[in-house]
């Protein structure tokens, strides 16, 4: 081997989560390595809008399960410690200006979607808000401002929700990697390709591209859709009960103004489509204009054509229709950390010195703050947080709902990306349709498993694709014969 560096702790990834952590852990007195290629060109960070997007990503199934309800929970406690955290990474990088745009978030209804989707998660953002006591002001079409959507894509309601900001991405970047040194912290520009560990032994190593080895007492697995085929070069034993981690591929645009005027506030529509809605966030150089989603086997570095060509018309047609005067400034491309039950990967390692902070989907950037205060209490100072029990890596597939209300969710998304890409169909075929892929996922499904069930977006993807499959039949088959206990931070399995 070439050079090895000791540290404290080595987090790999330097996305949002890992450098807040890595700032942390710094700030506390820790030698801290942060491991990831300058560019970030795989990051969901780097092709993020960052909107502190909490009430906004509310859904119908988000409120119908407690891991649901949960996640909820961990975006509120992330909105309240923003403002804060900005002052002290401003203040430790040696700068003072804004990193964050306190306009707001306006949620629209509007004819782009579909009943089963959009107009039953506006509602459930809107009872979501009344229950937790959130502010925000109901809106009538017309009083929607900014958005001068084509024909029938006009907005019918609004919300309002004044506290929900968006971040000012590559600022925000700057200055955190900026505090993170500041604070002692060492960046070492590579990209991971193994770690090596024996278990509960006193260091791990992790190897880069380049043949250099850097050693930490602890390892933090921040990499998104990287992160668990490097634990399973670790930990092979252990790796198979954790859930794979897939690659939500998604692109998004900065467009120039044109005639159009920088919109007052984030404006986004609910999540739909196995997507977060569309949305235009204000930003310096221009307008963000996001996103797509797609589930991939691999990180994607390229954005895919005709997901740019559905994303420019769909802002044209239920945005502004100015935006046929703007130039594209810049395409951003994301890869978002996607866990095949859905759900986070925030914990401690059974029987290591490793650790891991991803699997947040869409919600990283925003929950960075607050997830990078917990894991440092956990890492540091052994501080038991409640909060991580259901979210801990070693877990056995968590399902969000039963088997039929899941499949019947994956056909009302799929129908809702025909209705937004305004395809024009015989009134009897919607229904046709929804028959056939409600026998098409079912059958997929139960060939798969008898009774676990993946979240939507990952079902409508497994029906096609066999890695995916394999991926899942080999997550679900090791629970199936074994059990795993938790003693003494051992792993114990029980055979079935």
């Amino acid at each position: 081997m070439n050079d090895v560096a000791i540290f404290d702790t080595v987090v790999v990834g330097n996305g949002a989560l890992g450098m807040a952590l890595g700032f942390r852990l710094s700030q506390r007195g820790q030698r801290v390595a942060l491991i990831g290629p300058s560019t970030r060109r795989y990051s969901a960070s780097q092709a993020a809008g960052a909107m502190n997007g909490t009430f906004g990503e509310v859904t119908r199934d988000l409120l119908s399960s407690s891991h649901g309800r949960q996640k909820l929970e961990l975006d509120i406690a992330a909105t309240d410690v923003w403002d804060s955290w900005c002052d002290e990474i401003t203040k430790m990088a040696g700068e003072s200006h804004a990193l964050r745009r306190k306009d707001g978030t306006t949620i629209i209804l509007n004819g782009g979607g579909t009943d089963a989707v959009d107009t039953e998660n506006f509602v459930a953002i809107r009872e979501a808000l009344a229950q937790y006591g959130r502010s925000f002001q109901q809106l009538e079409g017309h009083e929607v401002p900014w958005v001068t959507a084509q024909g029938g894509n006009r907005p019918f309601q609004g919300l309002h929700i004044p506290d929900e900001h968006s971040i000012i991405t590559p600022v925000y970047i700057r200055t955190l990697e900026k505090a993170f040194v500041n604070a002692g912290g060492t960046l070492i520009d590579g990209m991971a390709e193994n770690l090596i560990s024996t278990g509960s032994a006193s260091v791990v190593s992790v190897e880069l591209a380049d043949g250099k080895r850097v050693v930490g007492e602890h390892v933090v697995l921040a990499a998104g859709a990287l992160s668990h085929e490097l634990l399973a070069s670790a930990l092979p034993d252990v790796a198979p009960y954790i859930p794979p981690v897939t690659s939500g591929y998604g692109a998004s645009v900065v467009l120039s103004h044109g005639v159009v005027p920088s919109p007052p506030s984030v404006i986004r529509t609910p999540n739909r489509a196995f997507a977060c809605g569309l949305h235009a966030v204000p930003r310096e150089d221009g307008i963000y204009v996001g996103a797509t989603n797609k589930i991939q086997e691999k990180p994607q570095v390229f954005a895919h054509v005709p997901d740019l060509h559905a994303l420019l018309e769909r802002a044209m047609r239920q945005m502004h229709a100015g935006f046929g005067t703007s130039g594209v400034l810049a395409v951003n491309v994301g890869n978002r950390p996607v866990p095949v039950d859905g759900f986070p990967l925030i914990g401690a390692v059974p029987d290591s010195r490793i650790w891991m902070l991803t699997g947040t989907y869409r919600d990283g950037f925003h929950q960075s703050p607050f997830l990078a205060d917990r894991v440092a209490d956990a890492l540091l100072d052994a501080k038991h947080d409640p909060l991580f029990d259901s979210f801990a890596p070693v877990r056995a597939p968590i399902q969000s709902g039963r088997r039929d209300a899941i499949i019947a969710t994956a056909v009302e998304h799929a129908l809702a990306v025909g209705f937004e890409a305004e395809w024009r169909v015989s009134t009897r075929w919607p229904t046709r349709i929804a028959d056939l892929l409600t026998t098409k996922y079912r059958d997929a499904i139960n060939d798969l498993h008898g009774s676990i069930t993946p979240p939507p977006d990952v079902l409508v993807c497994m029906s096609d694709n066999e890695w995916l499959r394999r991926k899942l039949r080999a997550y679900y088959d090791v629970y199936s014969s074994n059990q795993p206990t938790l003693q003494d931070n051992r792993l114990q399995f029980d055979v079935a």
